[in-house]
């Protein structure tokens, strides 16, 4: 371990990137290719953050043969060909792309932690040009999905970070519950998918309104 370097690991969906849209339209693709009703969609914008069967068994009608799987692969291949097409709509939010590379400049660590699938994640960076900036990304098709701490583990160990020296923004339950399981700070942030009241609830060390209110705690919580 190198006591100098410093990390910050941050979701995607709803800290990066406003995905809702995205994930929204995606999930009501999905039903219709399996033959289901539409889903709510404040259902589905509920529920982005947890892994997408898990999301999907959330708000599916009963009553029918389909498994969250079943509707799960759907939903990949729908995203997918969304991403070779181009039409990836995932919206950075607006600060985020000069903080990371602050962050860098600053001779801070940055990787990603998501319960995204890993394609999906490749094509959203590809399109925003930051698939060189990340030190480490990892989603949960090759890692156990938050809030289990295991993102925060492997990110640790392979970079050599120790656990004080490691944070993970995000704006849901379970990149708190990530924090609190690996036993290094959370910051929840306020633009995302949960509210202020859940993050607080869920153990959040700090909250931050935007992208510069984030510069700042980051770079004060170091020192």
């Amino acid at each position: 371990m190198n006591l100098n370097l410093k990390l910050a690991l941050f979701d995607y969906d709803g800290t990066i990137v406003d995905s809702a849209g995205m994930i929204v339209t995606g999930a009501i693709e999905a039903f219709r290719m399996c033959g289901l009703p539409d889903p709510d969609p404040l259902k589905v914008r509920e529920n982005i953050g947890k892994t997408l069967a898990v999301a999907l068994d959330a708000y599916m009608p009963p009553g029918y043969n389909v498994t969250p799987e079943q509707i799960s692969e759907a939903y990949r291949s729908w995203y997918a060909e969304q991403g070779k097409l181009g039409l990836q709509n995932e919206p950075l939010y607006p600060g985020m792309v000069k903080l990371l590379y602050n962050l860098k400049k600053n001779n801070w660590l940055i990787g990603i932690a998501t319960n995204k699938s890993r394609i999906g994640l490749t094509n959203g960076l590809a399109k925003h040009d930051l698939s060189d900036i990340f030190d480490i990304t990892l989603s949960t098709d090759e890692n156990i999905p938050k809030p289990n701490p295991a993102m925060a583990l492997r990110a640790m160990k392979e970079l050599g970070v120790t656990k004080d020296k490691t944070f993970i923004i995000g704006d849901t339950i379970n990149d708190i519950g990530l924090g609190v399981n690996a036993g290094i700070v959370s910051i929840g942030v306020k633009w995302g998918y949960n509210s202020k009241d859940l993050l607080l609830s869920a153990g959040a060390n700090h909250l931050v309104s935007d992208a510069n209110e984030l510069n700042i705690l980051l770079k004060n919580i170091i020192d």
